[in-house]
């Protein structure tokens, strides 16, 4: 078991519980993942009981140069930028700058015309009602990802190039990256001139609602969304390895984005046709040296957008476990974690299995464990990002699960990581 030493301005006490835990089965399996070629690499932390029990970190942030992956290496969060988005919402709801119960239109006039695409009738319909924030939170709005909806949503959509932005038009190791639009505030604006999939509050639609989300806040603190994030998250918290973009001076520690074969075909992206995809399951698509986040073309994106390490992100789930605070540093108010991590979509909506899982704001919630197969208590909450970077709390269990890695599409392997953890635990 590789062991990793924090630097020194991080504020977790690291304790070894080597000789009380024993995590070889989980190493031993990731390794295996490694060794496969499904995963270039792995790092892994958790914290239970006010302290990080362990920490891991295996393989490449480069399979090609094999540079070993550190602690410290910098990941594309993608979907776990949600998260963090809804816990800015939340301040600004602490705030009285927002409710959750406002229209979007409040925020994004353009929305009061926006319409509904049915697919019975195929005509384009009006709105019942507004679409709320906590629509938006709660991914029950009717917006979409273009890569989910089939027929002419994901036309329109792709006309557009509503994109989560690594989903880039001209995917290539050679592009310099070219954003489609120029700041959130700009992208939201057409969204809502685009149809809807059904009517708000209808049913569970994962969608880029939390992009929206980043303009709301933007317009209702009257400051850029990195720099609300920067004041009231990631500076409280000493995150300091979280951007949408990376600085000049921490651009070595970028690893690579590779996409496993199947990945390609899961986003709907054209799989390179060159000698490299016909001897790895494994394929370069952003390089370290040429990333989208070092050409100036990400935008502050709350769907996806983020950058960070295991370590900041730990920071920040440790918060939500705790309440709210970390280190004596309080981000919100008990009350408002609670209302951000227990289930807020009803029951109609149906978003997976109901009865077993639930979504609070930008989380996922667990409501029944032993329905869901997991070993996670009933009301954890978790997400995950598209290039295989995943977290939960789980409150029953004082505990909080980080992992990251950085490809898209590999074979899923969270439930099997999930065991191995909680047998290691003795849970």
């Amino acid at each position: 078991m590789k062991k990793c030493l924090f630097l020194c301005f991080l504020v977790f006490t690291i304790f070894s519980h080597a000789d009380e835990y024993d995590f070889s089965a989980y190493t031993k399996y990731l390794s295996k993942e490694i060794k496969k070629g499904n995963y270039p690499g792995f790092v892994t932390l958790i914290y239970q009981n006010g302290e990080v029990i362990f920490s891991d970190t295996r393989g490449y942030a480069d399979i090609e140069d094999q540079i070993p992956l550190n602690e410290d290496s910098l990941f594309r969060i993608y979907s776990m930028t949600k998260p963090i988005t809804g816990a800015a919402l939340m301040v600004l709801v602490e705030q009285g700058k927002v409710s959750l119960s406002d229209p979007v239109e409040k925020y994004i006039p353009e929305f009061k015309e926006t319409k509904v695409f049915n697919k019975k009738t195929k005509k384009f319909e009006r709105l019942t009602r507004s679409i709320t924030l906590l629509d938006l939170a709660t991914h029950s709005s009717g917006l979409t990802y273009s890569f989910i909806d089939k027929g002419i949503i994901k036309e329109i959509y792709d006309k557009e190039k509503i994109y989560p932005y690594y989903f880039l038009d001209n995917v290539s190791l050679e592009r310099p990256a070219k954003k489609s639009y120029p700041d959130v505030c700009t992208f939201s604006e057409k969204v809502a001139s685009l149809p809807l999939v059904h009517q708000p509050g209808e049913r569970w639609t994962y969608s880029i609602g939390m992009d929206i989300l980043g303009c709301v806040i933007e317009r209702a603190s009257k400051q850029s969304f990195g720099d609300f994030l920067k004041k009231h998250i990631f500076d409280p918290l000493n995150m300091k390895d979280t951007f949408f973009e990376v600085p000049n001076s921490k651009q070595n520690r970028m690893i690579d984005l590779y996409a496993h074969k199947k990945g390609f075909k899961e986003y709907g992206l054209e799989i390179p046709s060159s000698e490299e995809t016909k001897k790895n399951k494994l394929v370069l698509l952003d390089p370290k040296e040429n990333s989208f986040f070092f050409q100036g073309a990400s935008i502050e994106d709350g769907g996806s957008g983020l950058v960070s390490t295991a370590n900041d992100y730990l920071k920040f789930a440790a918060m939500l476990l705790n309440k709210g605070s970390l280190n004596g540093k309080k981000i919100l108010n008990p009350e408002t974690v609670e209302i951000m991590t227990t289930n807020r979509v009803e029951k109609k909506a149906k978003p997976y299995q109901f009865d077993s899982f639930g979504f609070g704001v930008t989380v996922g919630i667990t409501l029944n464990s032993k329905k869901m197969r997991m070993k996670r208590g009933d009301n954890s909450f978790f997400w995950g990002g598209a290039a295989r970077t995943i977290f939960w709390v789980d409150p029953k269990n004082d505990l909080v699960f980080v992992n990251m890695s950085q490809v898209l599409g590999s074979p899923r392997i969270n439930n099997k990581v999930e065991r191995l953890v909680y047998k290691a635990l003795g849970i």
